[in-house]
């Protein structure tokens, strides 16, 4: 395996699309879908969390749980999140 990144990457945005490209790349090259790709960015997230933060994981599980809403929060900023049907609503959740 071979990643290379060339370049100064200063836009957040442009962060994000390079680690889903990569992420993507991993799952394509592993022949799993690309939705696998969320549990290994995820599982990443705790592993460098645990190893740069020096609180307890309880605490570690707590930081996590309120980064995914920020995730969200950023994701939304930076891209047109699809709404998802809720409760059988074709036109997505409201």
């Amino acid at each position: 395996m071979e990643i290379k990144i060339t370049g100064k990457i200063d836009d957040p945005r442009q962060r994000v699309l390079a680690i889903e490209a990569v992420t993507r790349s991993i799952c394509d090259s592993a022949g799993t879908d690309p939705a696998d790709g969320i549990m290994m960015l995820l599982t990443a997230a705790v592993h460098l969390q645990s190893q740069y933060s020096p609180r307890p994981m309880a605490e570690n599980i707590e930081t996590l749980a309120r980064c995914l809403g920020g995730a969200t929060v950023a994701a939304e900023g930076f891209f047109s999140l699809r709404s998802v049907p809720a409760n059988g609503n074709k036109e997505g959740a409201k």
